[in-house]
């Protein structure tokens, strides 16, 4: 409050004009200026100097202190607040001030900002050319993470994350909006050197902490905690409606595919990367996979949502139970380690076919589904071959295979059963364009010129197909085979059937569909059959 001193107002010219260097007017609404003893005091109409009060003058207002000389570049408390004048004592309002805090000259330099009455912004936030800043209960400006309250508590740096209360201020003080920052989180020293940095998205026009699923964000899908964290890798929802996510593959604390149950997955890339992958194949390891070796490395398709495909989780066109993947061993098809997919899915991607499992990663090579042989491509590959396919086993010789081209149907096999095991992509079992198929592997006479490969249906009907050294079906009737004129293969003319068009045969074989000309009888053979198991096992 304002103290009076009375003086002898006496002043000369010389001293007036003194006053005029530094005020524009000396008659002030609050009383008059004049300098005595070469510094400026302010007097009332009573000749009595005023002290600890602010004066006016053109407009602006000056402060007098205790001896009731104007006060110049300094802190002045009244009334309970606190204010700054500059070098020519004018009170700074709508403005900034760089300087140390109140009574404490030997600390480190902040920045203040003082309002348009002057007073310095305390515990609040303020608008400033378009931008947020906030100020603690001494007025200090906050920069980094900054926590506003609920209302009640106070503005100040944040001691943790409080969701709608929780913001970041870049080093001018500036709230951050529509923009990435990498730090620790809100509460923490950021000068421990232990201490884990997370990428945060500050959202336009709230400058709130992104949480959730982003859609859009530089049009990219981003994923973040409850506490606004990027997350990065493999990501889970673990709520239906995916509000909430963590990380699968977060290390020591690694968890399979199936602990997100069914709700969505994402892969996010690394720590740096951090959008989910739309629209796109992905090749990594499976969230749980902690030795990381290339070779462990497998491919997922991620639909244009960010979500990673998975059977019994996302609509498939198909599903399957308890496929079992295969290998071709030195020209034979033998399981490969009993590896098990408990279940498959099938999903069209880019207009070809991919079987996939239950933790989304895709079928590659061959799989045996529903007791048909499927074959998937290379490692890098993956989509169902169908037709003619020339593959190589693990010694590098090449074989010959036949995938069906579309679905069979059931009536042009031997029973409905078998037909109805036969789709698209399915190996051939029996004849295709005159040539015997096992699994979809071509069967061909290898000791000798010709020689017998017998199938058996679903029903435990045998057919005995004569096949020659290219996998060609013979089935001439009345015919002995022989090579170098030994006889290896003898239809017996005992044996006679009516074909279809009332002739005789020699032999009784089926007409039509998958055992086209397998013989159900009539055939001596005199040479070694051919050992279906080298071909399947």
């Amino acid at each position: 409050m304002r103290k009076q001193t009375k003086i002898a107002a006496v002043v000369s010219a010389a001293a007036l004009l003194a006053l005029g260097a530094s005020m524009t007017s000396f008659a002030a609404s609050k009383g008059t200026w004049m300098m005595v003893d070469g510094e400026w005091q302010c007097y009332d109409k009573n000749g009595d100097a005023y002290t600890n009060v602010f004066c006016s003058s053109n407009g602006k207002e000056y402060y007098v202190g205790d001896d009731g000389q104007l006060v110049r570049s300094a802190w002045v408390e009244y009334d309970g607040n606190y204010y700054f004048v500059n070098s020519a004592g004018a009170k700074i309002t709508n403005d900034w001030r760089l300087t140390t805090p109140y009574d404490d000259e030997s600390a480190d330099e902040e920045w203040y900002y003082f309002k348009s009455n002057g007073k310095r912004a305390e515990n609040e936030k303020i608008t400033y050319k378009g931008k947020s800043y906030y100020f603690d209960t001494d007025g200090k400006m906050l920069t980094g993470w900054v926590n506003t309250g609920d209302g009640t508590s106070a503005v100040n740096e944040a001691n943790g994350y409080e969701a709608g209360h929780t913001f970041y201020c870049d080093e001018t003080g500036a709230r951050v909006e529509g923009a990435w920052v990498k730090d620790v989180a809100p509460g923490v020293d950021d000068d421990d050197a232990d201490a884990d940095e997370y990428w945060y998205y500050l959202k336009k026009a709230t400058g709130k902490p992104a949480t959730g699923k982003q859609s859009n964000i530089n049009g990219q899908i981003y994923l973040f905690n409850g506490e606004g964290q990027m997350q990065s890798g493999w990501v889970a929802a673990t709520d239906p409606n995916g509000v909430k996510f963590v990380q699968l593959d977060k290390e020591d604390e690694e968890q399979a595919m199936s602990a997100a149950g069914k709700n969505d997955v994402y892969y996010c890339g690394d720590e740096d990367d951090g959008h989910a992958k739309k629209n796109k194949w992905m090749k990594t390891w499976l969230p749980n996979d902690t030795n990381e070796e290339e070779d462990d490395k497998e491919w997922f398709w991620f639909d244009k949502e960010g979500k990673v495909f998975r059977a019994g989780v996302n609509t498939a066109a198909e599903t399957a139970a308890n496929a079992e993947k295969y290998k071709l061993d030195e020209g034979t098809l033998v399981p490969d380690d009993n590896k098990v997919a408990t279940l498959i899915g099938k999903k069209k991607v880019n207009s070809k076919d991919y079987w996939f499992r239950n933790d989304g990663v895709m079928l590659s090579k061959f799989y045996k589904i529903d007791d048909a042989m499927y074959y998937f491509g290379g490692a890098d590959d993956g989509s169902m071959k169908t037709g003619s396919q020339s593959i190589k086993d693990n010694t590098g010789d090449t074989y010959k295979f036949y995938f069906y081209t579309k679905d069979q149907s059931t009536e042009k096999y031997a029973t409905p059963e078998d037909g109805n095991k036969l789709k698209k992509g399915a190996g051939v079992v029996g004849n295709q364009s005159n040539k015997l198929y096992y699994y979809g592997l071509l069967l061909t006479a290898d000791d000798y010129k010709y020689q017998v490969a017998t199938l058996e249906d679903q029903n435990g009907q045998k057919y005995d197909f004569i096949i020659n050294s290219n996998g060609s079906i013979q089935h001439s009737y009345g015919t002995t085979y022989k090579e170098d004129g030994d006889e290896l293969i003898v239809v017996d003319e005992s044996t006679k059937t009516t074909k279809k068009d009332g002739s005789k045969g020699t032999a009784e074989y089926v007409e039509d569909g998958q055992y086209k000309y397998g013989f159900k009888s009539g055939i001596t053979n005199k040479v070694s059959d051919v050992d279906i198991s080298e071909f399947y096992r």
